[in-house]
């Protein structure tokens, strides 16, 4: 077991660092002293990461950007005790300023190097490991240049952290301390579920496309935006910190160049999952960089210095590739993850932080869908699917109340964190898309749905009657409905909800009976509808099914052949636009006065009915 000391644990390759470090493993776990700036905040991010209870993490409180790193008496002593010294902190904004990147890049890795120094001193430094980026010009026979001197025009961000390459370079050579400098490419979500938290670098491009800022791609085929799996990122990291004797490495983190999506074949992708045109040509990355400088281009949000991450060039990966081939690793980019990051970006663009739930859920995956999770509980799993006008989230509060269960709220495709799924018949891809979930998910469920989700859970449920224990209907939509102004044309409805206000959809809501009274609608599920609807990929999913829901075809289901001990169905009376036909009156039903949006005014009580469907 080591010790290692460690900036930047807090960062998005950080907490997989964490976890690749302190969970048991071949060579695992370390003890790590973590700096970080707020223990409050620390204490959440483990509680997120599960890590918690962890004895092998423990916090020391200092600022990278202060002289001795903010630290303490205390904390320089567990600092100086440390074996591997593990430098990754500083922000991910390339719109930093020249003294704050001064601080957090230069003068901390003089206060980095510093503590080297003297642990090399008292004790024998194992080996120092310090994360640069893939943009940077320095190895180990180029560092006794006297100093970086960058080009014109290189932002403070990239300038002061390949100043600080060069400099630690410099000096541990000089100290005989062994030094891995790892470059990163563009970091994107991890290589199962796609979740992305940091919404620079793709997401630059993700928010330039939903924006409608992208009739051109950026560079054209002889360019490409090479990308890196977080989880990828921290697992090579945890062999260098394996390694008996480690020597001086620098190591690039990505693919080869043709194994690579082109920016043409990216933008597209992007296009295709937000749901939108792709670029029609391609613009030159120095005239893209020019415009984006002008008074006009600032005004787009994008910034110029993001244009610094496409690159068009191969870059040296032996000495990553032979790691890779010691330790067993797979650091390929998953291609087929890459619509899972776009739509996580998406969302998060939309949402921030306002649409990330507390640490009781946890972001997954089952099949093709996204889906906010709770493990904890011995009953049968009880999995949510949501209908138009929604996602996963809005569903938690309801999902919370299911004690004593494993939880799963999905967002179904083209809704929430999960991509759209491109079949030709709009529902039909639903049905698939929860199938293939619930056969990975491997064991029976109570299959719970609302409005269009309702529908869903239905089919499936006579589709693999054996994956569904129980299926509970939320006001599930059982017939036709003219929805909306322009419901059976996509892009009127398109366009109308792109106007969407907070008073249209209020109104809209209490015409159509989704709630009982205005005091009846929760605030934030107003707020999430509005920010849900600044995406272009949720407009047009949301327009789809509002035509699919026009068409009676959309609704064939065999109720008559259903066991009655197998289905409920929850039914509120103030909706008005749904009824229950007369072909499902004769299964269990529960009817209660509230509106069609009931699992999202009442969660207590939607909660309870699911919970005794459950046990039945």
């Amino acid at each position: 077991m080591a010790h290692i000391f460690i900036t930047g644990g807090t960062g998005f390759i950080g907490r997989h660092v964490l976890r690749a470090l302190s969970l048991p493993g071949e060579g695992q776990p370390h003890q790590l002293t973590v700096l970080v700036r707020s223990l409050t905040r620390f204490d959440a991010i483990l509680q997120k990461e599960g890590l918690e209870r962890s004895p092998y993490i423990r916090p020391v409180k200092g600022d990278l950007s202060l002289p001795s790193l903010g630290l303490d008496d205390t904390g320089l002593e567990l600092a100086g005790q440390a074996d591997i010294l593990l430098h990754m902190g500083g922000p991910m904004d390339i719109g930093l300023g020249p003294e704050e990147a001064e601080s957090v890049f230069f003068r901390s890795s003089g206060e980095m190097v510093s503590l080297a120094k003297r642990i090399r001193k008292s004790r024998g430094l194992k080996h120092f490991i310090h994360l640069v980026g893939f943009k940077s010009p320095y190895h180990e026979n180029n560092a006794d240049l006297p100093e970086h001197i960058g080009h014109p025009g290189e932002p403070p961000y990239e300038n002061r952290k390949l100043a600080a390459d060069l400099y630690i370079r410099k000096e541990l050579y000089r100290e005989g301390i062994p030094l891995s400098v790892v470059n990163p490419s563009v970091v994107i979500g991890d290589s199962v579920t796609g979740v992305t938290e940091q919404t620079g670098g793709l997401g630059i491009l993700v928010d330039s496309v939903r924006r409608g800022l992208m009739p051109l791609s950026p560079g054209g085929s002889g360019h490409w935006l090479p990308m890196v799996h977080a989880d990828h990122a921290a697992a090579f990291i945890a062999a260098l910190v394996r390694e008996e004797k480690p020597g001086n490495g620098t190591y690039f983190l990505l693919d080869e160049k043709s194994g690579s999506p082109d920016m043409r074949e990216l933008a597209a992708m992007i296009a295709k999952e937000m749901r939108v045109r792709k670029p029609v040509g391609t613009m030159p990355l120095p005239l893209l960089a020019k415009a984006l400088g002008t008074k006009w281009g600032r005004k787009t949000g994008i910034p110029a210095e993001s244009m610094n991450f496409i690159a068009d060039a191969d870059f040296p990966l032996a000495s990553k590739q032979a790691l890779e081939r010691k330790y067993g690793l797979e650091m390929g980019l998953k291609k087929e993850i890459l619509p899972h990051t776009v739509a996580d970006l998406d969302y998060r663009l939309s949402h921030g932080e306002a649409g990330l739930p507390d640490a009781g859920f946890k972001p997954g995956r089952l099949g093709k869908l996204a889906v906010w999770f709770r493990p904890e509980g011995t009953g049968i799993p009880i999995v949510l699917l949501h209908g138009t006008f929604s996602g996963a989230f809005p569903l938690l509060p309801a999902a919370s109340r299911l004690n004593g269960h494993p939880v799963y709220a999905a967002d179904l495709p083209g809704f929430g964190r999960s991509p759209y799924h491109h079949g030709r018949d709009a529902v039909a891809g639903y049905i698939e898309a929860v199938a293939e979930a619930l056969k990975e998910l491997g064991q029976p469920v109570v299959l719970a749905g609302h409005s269009f989700g309702g529908l869903i859970a239905a089919k499936v449920m006579e589709r693999l009657p054996g994956h569904v224990r129980r299926a509970v209907l939320l006001q599930p939509a059982l017939h036709p409905v003219l929805a909306a102004p322009g419901a059976a044309l996509p892009p009127l409805a398109g366009a109308w909800l792109k106007r969407m206000t907070e008073r249209s959809l209020v109104r809209k809501l209490l015409k159509s009976g989704s709630f009982a009274d205005r005091e009846d609608i929760p605030q934030e599920y107003v707020r999430y509808v509005l920010r849900d609807l600044a995406s272009p990929r949720v407009r047009k999913t949301n327009a789809d099914l509002l035509a699919a829901l026009g068409n009676a075809g959309t609704f064939g289901l065999s109720p008559g052949k259903w066991d009655s001990d197998k289905v409920r169905l929850v039914w509120g009376g103030l909706d008005r636009q749904y009824r229950l036909p007369p072909a499902f009156r004769h299964l269990p039903v529960t009817e209660i006065r509230a509106g069609h949006q009931f699992p999202i005014s009442h969660p207590d009580m939607t909660a309870r009915l699911i919970l005794e469907a459950a046990r039945v």
